[in-house]
């Protein structure tokens, strides 16, 4: 028993276990992306292992607590922090086994005082007895139910036996069973007729048709069955025609209407056909050939040993149970697989669901829930709105807004109960943070610790050669060319640049600042057709029938770019709509709003991405983008060009309907001065209307200077280059022995300086444009990201150039990877769930973890080669530098792991504050919590002796890189999940992806060689009693 007492609380079980955690969360989150949510929890997230994994690492965690003291004075700071970890898991403990979640739907007009549980539960049972268990199926785990019963005096074994995700429905007559409507239907929504079954006391939505069969709630065609007829009652004029004749029949609103089989009734565009009315039906389940269902099937078995019985029951998360009839030997058995009804001791009214759009757009921008809380019991009645950010708490329940019905008149809230798991989880929060930051300035830390080991060690003593090189980088090819677009001259576009307008999110900017945003948006290039933006824009707002047939909208999804016919990568707007002007998309993009975020597959999310490009062309074409006009009353959005404003006098009205078609007009002809005179005319108006609002002459001028330099395109070859050349320099210089010129050292630091201060300048002027913290979406956060590797370099490697060399090149990659085509630039509204102040702490300081990280990787490149080079003669000062890198390596990854640590918590609460739940196993967050697993095990490699070593270090830290990687980039631009900085997308892996892996794999392993065999040389030498021949420092 001691034995196994020791084994389990030893650091090198630690250290394993937390390897053995890492790997299985990463391979849940695969198994996610490829069979569900489901299959990864039944396999790995609520496995009995998996727990006790956790509670293993608790026991070791508190035995080392014990064994190391530290909760005595010197060691308390490492007592805090290792002790919060504790109080989290308690906390989610409670949250796992304690507390529960789930959702309400609500019709507007009606009241809910009951939730459907998150989880799903499968029922058996028959008059004499009952079986019911919560169940996790997916198709790779179908056979998680087992349960037994009396029925009829006899014991009966039900069993799964298959599990169907998007299966099929086919009725069939049966002795027993339900009533069941089937016909087909078809509308704007459809291609072609839609089968749909309907039992007793169901309804279904198609777009802004609905029908139910005897439904509790209000439907365009409400039917019922007088023995084998079918009736219906239209809530508005519906027309009937049979098939084999041209004779009309027209019924009114509310009329009763007996059903014939293959007739056609038309409501409102709508054309539905009656197949079949069967009084008693069965169900048999298959597997849909056509995509999603929204419906899964459970296989059950009924046996007593003699007989058998084989019963499909249907049902999806999030929805009720739906009960199935069969008969066994006599006796009625209920069979039902679905979400649990749990009452609330209040209720909650939908007085109004509201649902925006996009301005000339089928898209949603926000949606909400006007409700009135009613408590009975506490005589409470109050009126409330829920919607992203803004959830509604109220006697331990947290309400938020998820999802609505497809016409619109309902909603969808999510609910979590979870009071006391939460606020202990908080604690554990505020502990770790509190311990990790005390950590970094307690002198007895193990931090502390390497500063003073810095201090001791002899500075590398090498001199720099200024090489001066070229580091040019030329622009992406332009999708076509501009030989055949009207060019509008560059004075106008200009001055048009310098307008104001209130941009989609809501913010006051010049015209040049949306130009630029849209031009990259549509195209993901600095220029269309080698146009400025604002010459651009204005092409297409005077050529618009021109422009629908130029290949410039960006599609990244290869399969979607072939299935539409692109020319490369990019469409025209001609190419999306057919014959008949129909959208081409349509379809497909409602199916992708409908689907919740985290199922949305790539194609899906382009679908999305693709519609928005197409509905900000249009509204470019029909100058409804570009608000120029302020409203009488500043707090209104301003009026695009040709709008009417009755509060407006008669000449004010005359120039905002058509200034900007006599602008239009002046440009097509070469009107220059007239064209400019419009313009000033514009500004003019501007500054009457709203100059309470407008920002300063300054601001503009610093925006419209942002948008001219560009900044971070610019210093990226600045941080490549010197970065490239000061590290090639070191090198030589270890070679040649060689002391560093103080002046040539100063002018590299001044050189990288200066581009960090031009790097934060631009970090500044992009907050102070965007009017949000520069790291909301994918280009931000990498720009961030480069800032914070380079922050790092600058207070690490003020004695030591490496450092400071590394960090420049590594700001260099990242930028450059910033500017790559599938980095997506944001200029629309940040999606509601963005605007948090939680989400802007959490997610600055989570990527300025990874600065931290991307430095220590770097080093541990730096320090392989370092490897390599060393050889007897220069033994002695490269083993110096490869300590020095090696401390400073690991410095860098603990405030990394510290940052990467406070930062993913602090994503909890941001979670939880904005959608009720502050961890849910979405592959973002789990690959966040493998990043910090990775390297807490990095940074306790020292502890164990097998491990510990300067090659063993820099190895593991090139390698743990990858699980940023991975966390960043795998995660947004691979895997279907909730997090998706900046919409970004991306289509398989580059090559050159792998050949770098292969290159650093290969220095990796050439390193371990050289080190090897200098450490056997070492070892000959202290056994001969020779001295290593070095040079004397």
């Amino acid at each position: 028993m001691k034995k196994i007492w020791i084994l389990i609380t030893s650091l090198p079980t630690m250290a394993f276990l937390f390897i053995v955690l890492a790997v299985a969360m990463a391979i849940a989150t695969f198994i996610e992306t490829g069979y569900g949510t489901p299959a990864a929890k039944v396999l790995v997230y609520n496995a009995w292992w998996f727990e006790l994994i956790f509670v293993i690492l608790g026991i070791n965690l508190i035995d080392n607590i014990i064994k190391f003291r530290q909760y005595k004075g010197k060691s308390f700071t490492m007592f805090i922090f290792h002790v919060s970890f504790l109080v989290i898991v308690i906390g989610a403990a409670i949250t796992r086994y304690i507390s529960y979640e789930g959702t309400m739907h609500i019709r507007e007009g009606f009241t809910n005082s009951s939730i459907l549980s998150y989880e799903n539960y499968l029922y058996v049972g028959s008059t004499e007895d009952a079986v019911e268990k919560e169940v996790l199926f997916s198709e790779i785990t179908p056979k998680e139910f087992k349960g037994s019963l009396t029925i009829g005096g006899s014991k009966v074994e039900a069993r799964s036996v298959a599990y169907i995700m998007d299966a099929l429905r086919t009725p069939m007559a049966s002795d027993s069973g339900d009533p069941v409507i089937d016909f087909v239907v078809s509308g704007p929504e459809t291609q072609g007729m839609q089968s749909i079954y309907i039992k007793k006391g169901e309804h279904f939505n198609l777009g802004m048709f609905s029908a139910g069969f005897e439904a509790p709630h209000p439907v365009a065609i409400q039917m019922f069955n007088e023995g084998d007829r079918l009736m219906m009652i239209p809530v508005d004029t519906v027309t009937q025609m049979s098939m084999g004749a041209q004779d009309m029949i027209t019924y009114n609103p509310g009329d009763t209407v007996v059903m014939e089989k293959m007739n056609i009734y038309n409501l409102g565009g709508y054309r539905f056909i009656l197949r079949n009315f069967m009084e008693n039906a069965t169900f048999t389940a298959s597997k849909s050939t056509q995509g999603r269902t929204g419906e899964n099937a459970v296989i059950i078995r009924l046996t007593d040993g003699t007989r058998e019985k084989i019963v499909p029951v249907f049902g999806s998360p999030g929805y009720k149970a739906d009960t199935v009839t069969v008969d066994w030997n006599g006796h009625p058995v209920e069979l039902a697989y679905g979400s649990k009804e749990i009452p609330i001791p209040f209720s909650l009214h939908l007085r109004d669901f509201q649902l925006e759009r996009y301005p000339g757009s089928d898209s949603p921008s926000s949606y909400a829930s006007e409700v009135t809380l009613i408590d009975n019991e506490r005589n409470v009645n109050r009126d409330l709105r829920i919607y992203m950010n803004n959830t509604l708490t109220y006697r331990g329940f947290k309400f938020f807004q998820s999802s609505y019905d497809q016409d619109e008149l309902g909603t969808i809230l999510s609910v979590n109960h979870d009071t006391w798991g939460t606020w202990i989880t908080y604690i554990g929060y505020f502990l770790m943070t509190l311990g990790m930051l005390l950590s970094l300035v307690n002198p007895n830390s193990h931090f502390q610790g390497l500063v003073k080991k810095l201090k001791k060690l002899s500075a590398a003593k090498v001199i720099l050669v200024l090489v001066m090189v070229g580091a040019g980088f030329t622009a992406s090819a332009q999708p076509g060319s501009a030989a055949h677009i009207p060019v509008v001259n560059k004075e106008i576009a200009g001055a048009f640049g310098k307008l104001w307008v209130h941009g989609p999110d809501g913010r006051i900017e010049p015209v040049g600042t949306l130009a630029s945003d849209v031009v990259r948006k549509l195209s993901r290039k600095q220029k269309l057709y080698n146009l400025e933006p604002e010459q651009a824009i204005l092409s297409m707002m005077i050529n618009p029938q021109m422009w629908q047939q130029l290949p410039y909208l960006k599609v990244s999804n290869k399969t979607l770019a072939q299935q539409l016919g692109a020319q490369g990568s990019y469409v025209s707007l001609t190419q999306l709509f057919d014959e008949q002007g129909q959208y081409k998309l349509i379809e497909s993009v409602r199916a992708a709003y409908n689907k919740a975020p985290a199922l949305r597959n790539r194609v899906e999310k382009e679908y999305i991405y693709l519609d928005e490009k197409v509905n900000i062309s249009f509204m470019i074409f029909r100058g409804t983008l570009i608000t120029l006009f302020p409203n009488q009353d500043v707090t209104k959005p301003w009026m695009p060009p040709g709008a009417t404003d009755p509060s407006l006098n008669k000449g004010d009205s005359l120039f905002v309907a058509s200034g900007v078609e006599v602008l239009k007009q002046f440009i097509a002809e070469g009107k220059t001065s007239d064209a400019l005179q419009v313009i000033d005319a514009i500004g003019v108006f501007q500054s009457k209307q709203a100059a309470s609002v407008l920002p300063s002459d300054g601001r503009k001028n610093a925006e419209i200077l942002y948008n001219r330099i560009n900044p971070f395109e610019r210093i990226f070859p600045w941080y490549l280059a010197l970065g490239f050349v000061l590290l090639f320099i070191l090198f030589i210089n270890i070679f040649r022995q060689k002391n560093m010129n103080r002046g040539l050292k100063i002018t590299f630091y001044s050189l990288i300086g200066f581009t960090f201060a031009i790097h934060t300048i631009g970090l500044i002027m992009r907050w102070y444009i965007s009017g949000h913290a520069p790291w909301s979406n994918g280009y931000e956060s990498v720009t961030y990201v480069a800032w914070a590797s380079m922050l790092a370099g600058l207070i690490f490697g003020r004695k030591y150039p490496m450092v400071t060399g590394t960090a420049a090149f590594f700001a260099g990659i990242s930028l450059f990877v910033a500017h790559l085509s599938w980095m997506n630039p944001e200029i629309t509204p940040l999606v509601p769930v963005l605007k948090s102040y939680w989400l802007t702490i959490h997610v600055s300081i989570i990527t300025a973890s990874y600065g931290f990280i991307g430095l220590s990787a770097f080093l541990g490149i730096l320090v392989m080669i370092l490897f390599i080079i060393r050889n007897p003669v220069n033994g002695k000062k490269v083993t110096v530098i490869i300590e020095q890198l090696t401390s400073i390596n690991e410095m860098s990854a603990t405030v990394g792991l510290y940052f990467l640590s406070i930062g993913t918590f602090l994503g909890g609460i941001w979670a939880n504050e904005s959608w009720g739940r502050y961890w849910g196993w979405d592959p973002k967050e789990t690959w966040s919590l493998i990043t910090m697993l990775v390297y807490s095990f990095i940074v306790h490699m020292r502890l164990i002796p097998s491990l510990k070593g300067l090659y063993n270090y820099n190895f593991a830290s090139i390698l743990g890189f990858l699980s940023v990687l991975m966390t960043y980039f795998g995660v947004n631009y691979y895997l279907s999940g909730l997090h998706s900085y900046g919409r970004g997308s991306a289509d398989g892996v580059n090559p050159a992806v792998y050949i770098s892996f292969l290159i650093i794999a290969g220095l990796m392993f050439y390193a371990m060689l050289k080190d090897s065999a200098y450490d056997r040389y070492l070892k000959s030498q202290k056994r001969t009693g020779k001295k290593e021949n070095n040079e004397s420092e």
